[in-house]
């Protein structure tokens, strides 16, 4: 056989092979014709931008039992330029069980599809643009053909194509919550919401408050009156801390009308209010300071304030910080001080107002989690966890535990993380599913807490967190809460509860999460150091509180979240704290003397210490001058009135002449200054008979002092004392010039008597030697013979 006969048959069985596997795939498509009435509907792009839109509007029952019939509702509205022709709805159930969160992101983004047809219902066509139907879509309990063995309960996909004969022009897709038993697991699920304010400025001293007075002479100082409820029944309010820490002024002007207008109908305040009062799962976390200041703003504000407190009296609360501080701003700014004085205003209001021991949390700000500096202000603040912000759904594609710890500052701290996307389903559901209705949202909830729930042995806590800005859809809202209240794979926990139990995760603090919108660091320096200031003046009073009251409120004010929103409002309110805060501690002066002129070696000068301040002082003058040729004396802690004066004694002493420059001060006992400095000057002129008579008197005392001390020592000798005796007995007259005098001289042995003979060795012999000062006899003559 020929090269070219053999290649011949070879592309003709090639060919052949070719034809019949054709005829087999041909053959296998006819098989997977689906029945008469069924059709075949591709997947569709979930990119795809439809004609016509397909809102699901309810779902009966939200939770599908075996035995019940199930039926979906919708709204089919052609929202394009040409009528839709042949309208239909049909209805879709995906007999497959998502088995992660994932799968149910896949499902509603279009990447699962469903061939059965299960449900459809004719429209009545045709469907011009802009014109909308409602139709309910029934599947018998008998079609829905799921098993009932007790572990497949859960979610399957639910869809509704609205068609133009056979064409899908629109589609939505849910799902249906399948449970043959209630016998399964639950998840323990909390919602916390923040009850925080507008940006707020309290009436500074000085300045004209901006609120109305409280009607029927309520109290303005501090603490709430009997607020009206519209029934005529008078109930108190909760009492602001008189403390100096929480003592709450009125807010000023535009902080009033901001109150107004957030507590309008329908506004951010109101809406919380209405949620409060109409879902008692939902844990309230509360800045104080808001419902302090509120109750004592304008009137509407008043009766929201009074509408909260009654109702969280019955509901689980958390507290913020005072006035809601920017946790990172502060951390940045490394005054931890701020953070404590926050937690301990929010305490002090708790147990004034007669809450009880309500937990204080700090709540983070933005989409990341904080940097360890912000997280490890927990610890200053005495606050029992921190709340992480809610991230970003796309970032969250498993469950997120809520009690989780984080590691900052070489400690732990206990944390609570949001889950992310049943967060926003909670406050957006569109940012989760760009067509989603409430019906979707609340069935795409109820899945995903189905599939955590089934994911794990031991089901974590979840914890649903909005952010500081979330105005209430309250009717959605509630809908979904009492779904949840509802579905047997739910237990809803107070979000306090949180609180108690051990970590399930561990998260990872960012390297750096500051944000452009926070305070500067140097502005909260500025703060923190007015604050100090006047904490440590205060010292020099046995009252401090007179002078303290309101310092906190103040400092903490400009600090608060809201202030974000309104930069150039938040230096401005910067400026005037610090200005009042200073302007308390200015009250104490040295009036200021004269030239002193001193002369002498010490001098007493008086100086007047002047108190312009409402409390009596105790302060220490501090007198310094600018050479050692002048040295001020200490002088006494003096105690000065309260509006008063007093003359103080300072003695000088001077050591030489000079010209000085002299500065005065006071001081607290602790050695803090509480005044300006004052200056004056000093001519020194020590006289000199001063200095004469000092330096006369000194020698003569060294002298003095010197001579009995050599006399002391050297005592009387024995020769001295002879020497004495023989000048008693000396003659009192010299003799006659050129002759004898006569002296009474001895008697020789002859009997004469020897007239001036001196004697001889022999005469004096045991006689000693003469006297000192005797004068000598004449010369002793020689006998001749």
């Amino acid at each position: 056989m020929s090269a070219a006969l053999r290649r011949g048959q070879v592309h003709r069985a090639a060919v052949v092979l070719l034809a019949v596997t054709l005829a087999v795939l041909c053959l296998g498509m006819l098989v997977a014709v689906p029945p008469a009435g069924a059709t075949s509907t591709p997947s569709p792009s979930p990119t795809a931008t439809w004609p016509v839109s397909v809102q699901v509007t309810r779902v009966t029952p939200a939770v599908l039992r075996p035995g019940d019939d199930l039926t979906v509702t919708a709204t089919i509205r052609n929202d394009g330029a040409e009528a839709v022709t042949s309208p239909s709805a049909v209805l879709r159930i995906s007999r497959v069980r998502p088995h992660t969160r994932a799968d149910l992101e896949a499902w509603v983004s279009g990447g699962l599809s469903s061939r059965s047809t299960d449900a459809v219902a004719g429209i009545e066509g045709p469907l011009e643009p802009g014109a909308s139907v409602q139709v309910d879509l029934t599947v018998p309990a008998a079609d829905i053909r799921l098993a009932d063995g007790a572990d497949v309960w859960g979610p399957r996909g639910l869809v509704v194509d609205a068609r133009a004969g056979s064409r899908v022009v629109g589609q939505q897709r849910t799902f249906l919550l399948w449970l043959p038993s209630d016998d399964v697991p639950a998840t323990d699920v909390s919602v916390a919401v923040p009850v925080v304010g507008p940006p707020l400025a309290p009436t500074l001293p000085g300045t004209d408050a901006g609120a109305e007075q409280p009607p029927d002479g309520a109290a303005t100082d501090g603490a709430t009156g009997p607020e009206t409820d519209g029934t005529g029944d008078a109930d108190a309010a909760p009492s602001p801390s008189s403390s100096p820490a929480a003592a709450v002024s009125p807010p000023d002007a535009s902080s009033v009308a901001r109150l107004e207008d957030a507590t309008a109908t329908g506004e951010r305040l109101a809406q919380l209010a209405r949620l409060l009062d109409e879902a008692p799962a939902v844990s309230a976390v509360v800045d104080p300071a808001l419902l302090a200041q509120s109750a004592l703003a304008g009137p509407r504000a008043r009766q929201w304030s009074h509408q909260v407190t009654q109702v969280l009296a019955e509901r689980d609360v958390l507290s913020l910080p005072w006035s809601d501080p920017d946790v990172a701003a502060v951390a940045h700014g490394a005054r931890p001080d701020l953070a404590a004085a926050a937690g301990a205003a929010a305490r002090s209001w708790a147990e004034q107002s007669g809450t009880g021991d309500v937990p204080v949390v700090l709540w983070g700000t933005g989409t990341r989690t904080p940097d360890e500096a912000t997280i490890g202000l927990a610890t200053n603040a005495g606050a029992a966890a921190f709340v992480l912000p809610t991230r970003d759904p796309d970032d969250d594609d498993d469950a997120t535990a809520a009690r989780t710890q984080v590691r900052a500052a070489g400690t732990t701290v206990a944390a609570l993380a949001p889950d992310a996307v049943l967060t926003h389903l909670l406050t957006d559901p569109r940012s989760v599913e760009p067509d989603a209705s409430p019906a979707t949202a609340v069935q795409r909830t109820l899945a995903e807490l189905a599939v955590a729930t089934r994911q794990e042995s031991d089901p974590p806590d979840v914890l649903l967190a909005p952010d500081r800005e979330w105005i209430p859809d309250v009717a959605y809202t509630t809908t979904l809460l009492r779904a949840l209240e509802d579905a047997p794979w739910v237990r809803m926990r107070p979000a306090s509860s949180l609180l108690d139990g051990m970590a399930q995760t561990r998260t990872t603090a960012s390297d750096s999460a500051s944000d452009a919108a926070e305070m500067p660091p140097a502005q909260v320096q500025v703060l923190a150091a007015a604050r100090e200031r006047t904490l440590a003046f205060a010292e020099v009073t046995s009252e401090p509180e007179a002078l303290l009251t309101g310092v906190d409120q103040e400092v903490l004010a400009p600090l608060s979240v809201a202030w974000r929103a309104d930069r150039t409002g938040r230096d401005a309110l910067v400026a005037a704290v610090v200005a009042d805060l200073d302007a308390r501690t200015s009250g104490l002066t040295i009036v200021q003397p004269p030239t002193a002129n001193i002369f002498g070696s010490s001098t007493d000068a008086r100086m007047t210490v002047r108190n312009a301040l409402a409390v009596p002082v105790t302060v220490q003058l501090v007198v310094a001058p600018g050479k050692p040729c002048l040295e001020a004396q200490p002088v006494e802690p003096v105690e000065v009135d309260a509006r008063d004066e007093r003359s103080v004694v300072v003695r000088f002493v001077a050591h030489a002449n000079c010209e000085v420059r002299v500065l005065a001060h006071l001081e607290t006992v602790d050695g803090a200054p509480v005044s300006a400095p004052v200056e004056f000057s000093a001519r020194v002129q020590p006289t000199i008979e001063d200095v004469g008579t000092v330096v006369v008197g000194v020698l003569l005392l060294v002298g003095l002092v010197l001579g009995i001390v050599r006399t002391v020592r050297r005592g009387q000798s024995a020769r001295r004392g002879a020497r004495l005796e023989a000048e008693s007995d000396a003659p009192t007259a010299l003799g006659v010039l050129g002759g004898v005098a006569d002296t009474g001289g001895a008697t020789d042995d002859d009997g004469a008597t020897d007239h001036g003979r001196a004697p001889d060795d022999g005469d004096r012999a045991g006689q000693g030697p003469p006297p000192v000062g005797t004068p000598p006899g004449p010369p002793r003559r020689e006998d001749p013979s």
